[in-house]
Parts: structure tokens; sequence; C-alpha cells
């Protein structure tokens, strides 16, 4: 129906379901210029992004090929609650990571949604567990630069 929008909580469940596809076109529609993710990893002084560009090809990409297996990882949604535009959301991540370890980490993750875009998203979860769990081994193949660099960025080796 033209004109109507979403609950905030359907566009974050669209968003995790999209976000496992691993298809950075389809994600990246869920921000806007001015959109921006957080998170938490305090060894690296709390990184963020901003805008669509800066969350896929800076953050999001070089996270996801630089660490896990194509296709992975994938988010189940535990619960979610909201008040207003924001939504709170307790989720699991699982995946198999291109050290060969497999990734299962708990996050908590705040969401101010203006439409049917995420305007403004902090993620929280283990840092020092998923710091740990996906230290490349030492016959894995290297990360290009791109990738590399932006993992430094984070706090990962690369």
């Amino acid at each position: 129906m033209p004109g109507t929008q979403s609950h905030p909580e359907d566009v974050l469940r669209r968003f995790f379901a999209t976000l496992s596809t691993g298809d950075y076109a389809a994600i990246g529609e869920f921000f806007g210029d001015e959109s921006v993710w957080e998170v938490n990893n305090v060894v690296a002084g709390h990184p963020g992004a901003r805008g669509r560009r800066a969350i896929i090809e800076d953050f999001l990409q070089p996270v996801r090929d630089g660490l896990f297996e194509p296709g992975d990882p994938k988010v189940e949604v535990v619960r979610m609650f909201s008040a207003g535009n924001w939504v709170a959301a307790q989720t699991i991540a699982r995946g198999s990571l291109r050290n060969g370890n497999s990734y299962e980490n708990s996050y908590a993750w705040f969401a101010q949604i203006d439409g049917e875009q995420v305007r403004f998203l902090k993620e929280y979860m283990d840092t020092s567990y998923a710091l740990e769990i996906s230290r490349p081994n030492p016959d894995q193949q290297a990360a290009d630069e791109h990738v590399a660099e932006q993992l430094r960025r984070l706090g990962h080796e690369a």
C-alpha cells in the first residue's frame, strides 16, 4: 500500500535476513548517506562507518570476505523489542571462518529506523572472542590489501 511504512522491528528483521545472504547490494539498500554503524570493539576504539559506501566497502565486506567463508555468518534473531523508531535485538551469528574455525557469537543491537532504512546501528558482541577465534592460521591465504587494511583498522590480524 503506497505511503505506508513498515514497523521498525520488521525493517530490522528484514535487515538481519538480508545480512545473512551476504548480498552487499541488497544490504546496502538498508543504509543511506547519513547512516551510521558502530561496533563496541574497545581495542580498536569503537570503530564505525558513516554512509552506505563506507558501511559496505570499508567495514562489512572486509569483515565478511576477510574472516568468513562465502555466505557466512548467518544471523538468528533471538528476541526483539521496540519503542517508537528504536529497536533492540538479541541475535546469534554462526558460520565458518576462513581459518577453519567455527564461529558462534551472541550480539545485542540498538537500531534507529527511518522508514525502510537503518539510520543508526550500534553492535555489541564479545570482541575478544571474535578476535581470537578469527586469527589467521599459517596456511591461510592472505586477504587482498583493501580487506587486510580494513581488518587491521578494526583490530584484526590480516
